[in-house]
């Protein structure tokens, strides 16, 4: 899959970043990222986009943004719906002493424990708002107020710091050009009753559709050259 970033195509971005090291360290590493892009577009990358899709036919406005060329509101947007539609557990390192009030019970954890999140309750949860798509939330590819959180990790898409997804780069750009291709090239006209939400029983990755999306889509008839 090929698509464009300024005006590098996306794998010859990857070949770039091994550029300053040997030949057979360049080869070996410039293998491995693309390895990791084509397992990154087959397990989660198709669903990413299905949301964002969702996201913006339901707002016309934001589709022209995105449409218009808009790339940092494009990118916003898929920031956005992943955080949204987001089914992965985070294991989380406690640091200082945690009590847990479920219900009837409190459970004292100390630190040293790992505890395993699940993303889609903190991701819409952990300050007031969350629950809302607002592209505007997203200052580049971090939050821009995470002030409300207790700690910004409590929030992510991608991940934080080392633990970042390393297919980020490429997944955001290969949304971003999707998006506006299928946005420019066809006219979408959603057609579901209700708004389509992810199953809810799933755990792990990017979540997949309870109910079909059914989109009419009419090829949009190019000005003669």
């Amino acid at each position: 899959m090929a698509g464009t970033e300024g005006t590098h195509p996306l794998f010859t971005r990857v070949a770039s970043r091994w550029s300053d090291e040997s030949p057979p360290d360049a080869a070996r590493g410039t293998a491995y990222d693309v390895a990791l892009i084509h397992v990154a577009s087959m397990s989660n990358l198709f669903a990413a986009v299905g949301w964002a899709l969702v996201d913006l036919l339901e707002r016309p406005a934001d589709a022209t943004r995105v449409l218009n060329g808009d790339s940092a509101w494009a990118e916003a947007c898929a920031l956005e719906s992943i955080r949204l539609s987001q089914r992965s557990i985070m294991a989380r390192f406690v640091v200082e002493p945690v009590v847990l009030d479920v219900g009837p019970t409190r459970h004292e954890v100390e630190p040293g424990v790992t505890i395993a999140t699940l993303l889609p309750l903190t991701n819409t949860s952990a300050a007031p708002g969350l629950d809302r798509w607002d592209p505007e939330r997203w200052k580049g590819r971090r939050l821009a107020d995470p002030s409300q959180l207790g700690t910004v990790e409590l929030v992510t898409a991608f991940g934080h710091g080392r633990h970042r997804c390393p297919a980020q780069s490429f997944s955001l750009s290969a949304m971003t050009m999707a998006m506006t291709r299928l946005l420019g090239q066809f006219s979408l006209r959603p057609t579901w009753l209700q708004r389509p939400r992810p199953i809810a029983a799933q755990i792990g990755g990017v979540g997949r559709a309870s109910a079909p999306c059914l989109v009419q889509y009419q090829a949009v008839r190019q000005p003669a050259v």
